[in-house]
């Protein structure tokens, strides 16, 4: 088919913060210059990027709205011969909705609402948003001057588009505003679709097929960086035509905004439309753009490094952080947290300008930027401890030293066991008996865990860093972690994250490290340790694995009961299938003491520091696996299945 005519369009990427009224306007600003500078004649904007999309209550403060429409009107005075889609919270009969400004020749044209809310796992939009009927329109009063409202579709000259928002395109696609809105030749979503590994071919499928499904060009557009503490967003942006991704961006990038441009080719057609724009003044010519197709970061190595550093970098920035503090006990965990800062110092380095280092970091006074290896910048933004005691082994020490120093860290070791013995001394004098490990293992355990917390905290508020913690998903799970010692923290990057993928992480950062960064070798000295929290006396052999249970059979736990809801018994089913190299008995064993740990350790869920959203399997209550405090314990269906096992009825 011969298409007449062509429109460049643009999506934009934005790396916003929530109610960052300044910032945010500045964010957008600078990528509609970018726009124009491209000659895209429409441009979008993702989700609620006036106001950032993570203000949670605070969308149910009339002055979030009342701010982020006077922020949509300032920029609608700037805008010319283009058309800016721009998402904002809106009151509409006094009722909240997400919207869409679409603005063009200094006014807003109309405003384009989501039909429907997010509202499972990290998503609570019908909390603060209503849904508005799809297919529906009305109107509100702007300044005296009536501006429709709800599903509708735009004219530009002989081009005509449409949108949909987010989670509008994630529903079945009979219930989708698209299905509304055919005869238009472009849609364009405005997002905030969160990021968790391999969720991008899920993203990638829906886009293509909407452009096939509703004979239209399809592009989308997504917020990126860690916006509000948790959730991250990748900033991929998409076009589709004919059931193909035609044209896509780089992801998980460390800029404050992203804009690509792409030449769209249409046929004229005429339908009825709700907003006719004024005609587009003549444009001047445009050089051909380049295309992209090969999606960037496409393994879960790749992903979960730039995901998790990039989180880092905003973080610490958005915090006003003067870089990171971390007890570096010289296992996975600690080790997988000090190598994602190095990480992130070698992105910071390789994939920002100095004008833009100063600019993002400016707050950070005396911070070297202007220099050439990605270990010189870490020294500066990373202190490492290992705190030992008695209990601690030569293998971990020089693990941790080593490692520190092939990244750069500045790394202290102290001796904190004259404060485990003062302790347990104390405590040994007040209820006038000696401590014993054969009576008072627990204790002793976490004593020395959680004497190690003072040290590091006081270290980071001497330097104003932010002190991480270290605490993984299957631990997370299991509430393997000492109180107020190991979890200390004001962040915990990979407390979403389960061991086994760790552990595979971090063996692949050994041997092949990243596309642009190379591999750290002195990781076999991490490696090749059984995980041991060294908290009982070396000749009684402390291992994780055998205080738990094989990490993998612990993840498979968690992956059944957590993450497919299944029950105990079939949970132990999936087991018996899965692991059939472990007597059935050990099996049934491990299934009741994951459960009863899980069931019985939730408290200590509540009290974790904020974690990033890395995988869609995350166990933080307060925006994903939400269980109570206080429950059954999972009693009566684990007492029905040893039954079932000891009469051999389970089927």
């Amino acid at each position: 088919m011969l298409h007449h005519h062509a429109i460049r369009i643009a999506l934009a990427g934005l790396n916003q913060i929530p109610m960052d009224w300044h910032g945010n306007l500045s964010r957008i600003r600078k990528a509609f210059c970018m726009a124009r500078d491209l000659g895209a004649e429409i441009l979008c904007f993702p989700e609620l990027a006036l106001s950032g999309y993570g203000c949670e209550d605070a969308f149910l403060h009339p002055d979030t709205a009342a701010r982020a429409l006077a922020a949509a009107q300032t920029l609608a005075a700037e805008v010319e011969n283009e058309v800016i889609l721009a998402g904002l919270p809106l009151w509409v009969e006094g009722r909240l909705y997400n919207a869409v400004a679409v603005m063009n020749q200094g006014q807003i044209r109309g405003f384009v609402l989501k039909s429907h809310l997010a509202r499972e796992g990290i998503h609570y939009e019908p909390r603060w948003f209503q849904p508005w009927p799809p297919g529906t329109r009305g109107e509100v009063d702007l300044d005296g001057r009536p501006v429709p409202v709800g599903s509708l579709r735009f004219r530009r000259g002989s081009f005509q588009f449409a949108m949909e928002i987010c989670e509008d395109a994630w529903v079945d696609p009979d219930a989708r505003p698209c299905r509304l809105l055919q005869g238009t030749h472009f849609i364009f979503n405005a997002s905030a679709s969160h990021f968790s590994m391999g969720k991008a071919d899920i993203r990638e499928r829906i886009v293509a097929d909407s452009s096939s499904r509703f004979g239209v060009g399809y592009g989308y557009a997504n917020l990126v960086g860690c916006e509000s503490g948790r959730a991250i967003y990748d900033g991929e942006l998409l076009v589709a035509d004919g059931g193909a991704i035609v044209n896509r961006s780089k992801r998980l990038y460390l800029d404050d905004c992203l804009v690509m441009a792409h030449d769209f080719r249409y046929n004229p057609s005429e339908s009825e439309v709700e907003v006719t724009l004024p005609a587009p003044r003549e444009t001047r010519p445009t050089p051909p753009l380049p295309v992209h197709t090969e999606r960037i970061y496409p393994s879960r190595e790749e992903e979960f490094a730039k995901a998790a550093s990039l989180a880092l970098f905003d973080y610490m920035r958005k915090s006003r952080s003067r870089g990171f503090t971390l007890s570096l006990s010289g296992g996975v965990d600690s080790s997988t947290v000090a190598v994602l800062v190095w990480v992130m110092a070698n992105r910071v380095l390789n994939e920002l300008s100095l004008e833009d280092r100063k600019e993002k970091l400016s707050y950070f006074s005396g911070l070297e930027l202007d220099v050439d290896d990605a270990g010189t910048l870490a020294h500066q933004l990373l202190t490492t401890v290992y705190q030992a005691t008695r209990n601690s082994g030569s293998v971990t020490r020089l693990a941790a030293s080593g490692l520190a120093e092939a990244v750069g860290a500045v790394h202290l070791e102290l001796d904190v066991d004259p404060l485990v013995a003062g302790y347990t001394q104390v405590i040994s004098q007040a209820i006038d008996r000696e401590l014993t490990w054969s009576r008072d293992d627990i204790a002793l355990q976490n004593i020395q865990a959680r004497v190690r917390g003072p040290s590091v905290w006081m270290l980071a508020n001497l330097s104003g860093s932010l002190l991480l913690s270290t605490s993984n998903r299957s631990e997370v799970a299991v509430g393997y972690a000492t109180m107020d010692g190991d979890t200390c923290g004001g962040l915990a990057p990979i407390a979403g994250v389960e061991k086994t993928f760790l552990r595979t992480w971090l063996r692949h950062m050994e041997r092949e490290g990243l596309a642009t960064i190379p591999p750290l070798p002195i990781l076999s000295r991490v490696n090749e340790q059984e995980p041991t929290a060294e908290l009982r006396p070396p000749d009684q052999v402390q291992q994780d694995e055998k205080d738990l249970m094989p990490y993998e059979v612990l993840d498979a736990l968690e992956d059944a009961l957590i993450g497919r809801r299944r029950p105990p018994a079939q949970a132990f089913a999936d087991l018996r299938q899965r692991f059939d190299g472990y007597p059935a008995r050990t099996l049934l064993h491990w299934t009741a003491k994951f459960c009863r740990m899980f069931a019985t350790t939730q408290w200590k869920r509540e009290r974790y520091a904020p974690a990033f959203h890395l995988d869609d399997s995350n166990l933080d209550p307060k925006t994903w696996a939400r269980y109570p405090i206080l429950s059954g314990s999972f009693a009566a269906e684990l007492a029905e299945l040893e039954r079932a096992f000891d009469e051999g009825t389970l089927a």
